[in-house]
């Protein structure tokens, strides 16, 4: 498994930082965390051109560094970071230009093998999309809060899950809420709820939502077989079945201490974007976090 996890100010990314290290902690997955700042101008590239330099002095021309920085004092705090030298500080380490748009920092002396911190510069969205397609990742998560729109292009044209994570707090405890469906992605969305709830003993809410009586056999086939499967992993459940619009629905059974895991709709990438999608529209719509599986 491999998560990506995009930061942003130091402010709005705590609680993405934190939810992302512990979903990529229940998978025991290759986690990358990446800040996308402006891209420098070609006269201040030319001055950086030294492919190894301390940190310390990059700061000039990477604002990003420090954003990275407090990500990386932020992991040695959760102890997903452990130094073998107590010496070494993040400006000890370097920023290592591994290709256009992309700098790597190596943490030297660290049990981080599975923990990358990335700066990338360039246009946000298309700088995620080139980071999950060069680097096959699972799941990319990111911030709720900012532009709604970023949000639907990252949906739309990037072939990992997201996670939108909106109003977190590490203080607070949490339930699954699980709609499921007849989609694949919905088959993705109970492989990662019934991983993630194991991994930090959560309970799990399964829904499905009627709109139709041609569909309602089959629905709650996948309602019964989804909370049998998660009661012999030992998860504690519930089932619902409920009706009327999926979208009005879910949103209004969504809690403020949900974290809603459902799949992405069947449908052509294309007529998505002009005409919505169905888990979009609940991301957008939720007080809470919420994962879209792919």
């Amino acid at each position: 498994m491999n998560i990506l996890i995009a930061i942003g100010g130091k402010e709005y990314s705590k609680p993405t930082l934190d939810l992302g290290m512990k979903i990529a902690n229940a998978f025991e997955a290759t986690t990358t965390i990446a800040y996308v700042g402006k891209k420098i101008s070609q006269f201040s590239e030319k001055d950086v051109s030294v492919v190894h330099q301390n940190l310390d002095d990059r700061e000039l021309y990477r604002p990003g560094v420090r954003i990275l920085e407090w990500a990386y004092d932020f992991l040695q705090s959760k102890n997903y970071i452990k130094q073998q030298d107590n010496d070494v500080t993040f400006n000890d380490h370097l920023l290592i230009d591994e290709e256009n748009s992309r700098m790597r920092v190596l943490l030297k002396g660290s049990h981080s093998n599975k923990i990358d911190l990335i700066l990338r510069t360039g246009e946000i969205i298309d700088q995620l999309r080139s980071e999950v397609e060069a680097n096959n990742h699972d799941i990319t998560i990111i911030g709720g809060g900012g532009n709604k729109g970023m949000h639907h292009k990252l949906v739309q044209f990037i072939d990992s899950s997201v996670m939108v994570v909106k109003n977190y707090s590490v203080n607070k405890k949490y339930k699954i809420l699980l709609p499921v469906n007849n989609s694949l992605g919905s088959n993705k969305a109970i492989e990662i709820a019934q991983q993630f709830a194991k991994s930090q003993k959560l309970s799990v809410e399964i829904i499905t939502v009627l709109e139709n009586k041609s569909s309602d056999e089959e629905l709650k086939n996948i309602l019964a077989k989804t909370k049998k499967r998660l009661t012999n992993a030992g998860i504690k459940n519930t089932a619902t079945v409920l009706e009327g619009n999926p979208v009005a629905t879910v949103v209004k059974y969504a809690k403020d201490d949900s974290l809603v895991m459902l799949g992405v709709s069947p449908r052509n990438p294309i007529l998505k974007y002009f005409f919505g999608s169905k888990p979009i529209s609940i991301a957008q719509q939720c007080n809470c976090p919420v994962l879209i599986a792919k």
